[in-house]
């Protein structure tokens, strides 16, 4: 999990010389290789391969192949409700054996979170932006990042861990968009809070904080943020 694999004739190679299977393949980019899994030599018939897992179930996902042609409406477990998640509505078949059953719709990436009651995390985002300037602020309790696309519509999915999410917001938080309260949805596991977001591309600043529950609240938090962060420059 966690790589991506790009640019090459084969990508990946798995079970085709041991016929072992049993393997985990998930969180990965497989971008504009000619061949994403190798199954065999060029100008023999593809092999059949041992059985492997290309996901980590719903909705954690599976893998981003950048010659899937699926679309992304729907959300769900058997991707049968209404909106979408960033997960494609149709799987991706490698073999009779092998399927990604929850392809990404997105690159994955994956930041740095910091130790959280003695675990290290990491918080992933799918998106069809670059995402830039992660940073996580523990005291002002703010997730924030950039995103850039040139036209069309942008969306994000942003995985966070239950611990973090407990922690910084007792659960309950805002997803803001150059300042903005926009709408989200969201799904959680035992393990994870998922947030899905869109916008229309340009460059825009995403922050999620708590949530608010006086309009009044969102002015002076955004005040005091700024306030800290001259202090902080003017300290250095």
């Amino acid at each position: 999990h966690s790589n991506t694999i790009q640019d090459n004739y084969y990508g990946i190679s798995v079970g085709y010389l041991s016929r072992k299977g049993d393997n985990n393949i998930y969180h990965n980019n497989f971008i504009n290789n000619t061949e994403h899994v190798f199954r065999g030599l060029p100008g023999r018939p593809p092999e059949t391969l041992p059985t492997n897992t290309w996901d980590s179930g719903y909705p954690s996902g599976g893998n981003y192949w950048s010659n899937y042609t699926g679309v992304d409406l729907h959300s769900g477990s058997n991707q049968d409700e209404t909106g979408s998640d960033s997960i494609g509505d149709t799987a991706c078949a490698i073999d009779v054996n092998n399927t990604d059953r929850y392809p990404l719709m997105a690159p994955f990436s994956m930041f740095n979170a910091g130790t959280w009651n003695g675990t290290p995390c990491n918080i992933d985002v799918v998106s069809n932006s670059t995402v830039s300037k992660f940073q996580i602020e523990i005291t002002q309790k703010m997730i924030s990042f950039n995103v850039t696309g040139e036209t069309g519509l942008g969306f994000c999915r942003v995985t966070i861990p239950n611990v973090i999410v407990q922690d910084l917001w007792q659960g309950n938080y805002s997803v803001l968009i150059n300042g903005q309260p926009t709408d989200f949805r969201n799904w959680t596991d035992d393990t994870n809070t998922y947030i899905y977001f869109t916008y229309q591309h340009s460059e825009h600043e995403i922050i999620i904080i708590p949530e608010f529950t006086s309009p009044m609240i969102l002015p002076l938090f955004m005040l005091a943020t700024l306030i800290a962060t001259i202090l902080l420059k003017k300290k250095r």
